[in-house]
């Protein structure tokens, strides 16, 4: 991919969640089948990094343990509707940050999530690179939860949801993101059709997501495919690929 239509993806990301803040944090109330199961990795006294904490909504997940939260988020609108939530609630800090340029100290946070965020950056060079600036801000033992949209779910109340997305290629050629698994996905709630707000996204693949955290030195706890209903999930099955790894 192109170097200009790089930047122009990383540009329109944030463009976009500004705009459609409001009715985007309206359908980001609760947590999804699964995510419940990452508070086993928190305890009282941590610090933990959300790292595209949209409006926080993660953070409820742990408002029964006294921790310290940083939520940042590329998006000024969502952090604001972050700061206002959280207003009350000692401990928790919300801020706008690019993942790409972020200034952590080293070895500092317990446990990091990143929660539907790393599919948003095109290139593997820059995940790498977030990847490996989060890893050294990581202390030793502490564990980096992920979880990305899966594109290739077929099954569900809108089967194919996502595949007139990933095969538009008249929609790619526009950014010259022609991999398989890239797609502009729109955002369409209370928008007339000219005013859809067409996101990137790339959907990984196991294998992809498991080279991606070894070559940045994690060790893997699993990778796998999970639904928002219960049971086993597959890639043609799973809404989310989720990921746990530890800084050993």
């Amino acid at each position: 991919m192109k170097t200009e239509n790089v930047n122009r993806i990383l540009a329109s990301t944030p463009r976009i969640y500004n705009k459609i803040a409001g009715d985007f944090s309206d359908t980001r109330g609760v947590s999804w089948e699964g995510f419940g199961e990452f508070t086993k990795y928190a305890k009282e006294g941590d610090k933990i990094l959300d790292l595209g904490c949209g409006n926080g909504r993660t953070a409820q997940l742990f408002e029964s343990l006294k921790i310290n939260y940083l939520g940042l988020d590329n998006s000024q609108e969502l952090i604001e509707i972050a700061q206002y939530k959280y207003r009350d609630r000692s401990g928790y800090k919300f801020e706008v940050a690019d993942a790409l340029d972020l200034h952590l100290e080293p070895n500092q946070f317990d446990l990091v999530l990143m929660i539907a965020m790393l599919h948003h950056i095109p290139i593997r060079a820059y995940r790498m690179k977030i990847l490996q600036d989060v890893f050294v801000s990581m202390k030793s033992g502490a564990r980096l939860v992920m979880s990305n949209w899966n594109l290739w779910k077929i099954n569900g109340r809108k089967p194919f949801r996502y595949y007139p997305y990933l095969f538009n290629y008249a929609e790619k050629s526009k950014f010259g993101a022609y991999d398989i698994s890239d797609a502009f996905v729109p955002w369409k709630a209370n928008l007339r059709q000219s005013e859809w707000q067409s996101r990137y996204v790339h959907s990984f693949t196991a294998n992809e997501m498991r080279s991606l955290l070894k070559e940045a030195g994690f060790a893997i706890d699993y990778v796998r495919y999970a639904s928002k209903s219960k049971g086993k999930a597959a890639i043609f099955t799973g809404d989310n690929l989720l990921a746990v790894a530890v800084k050993k």
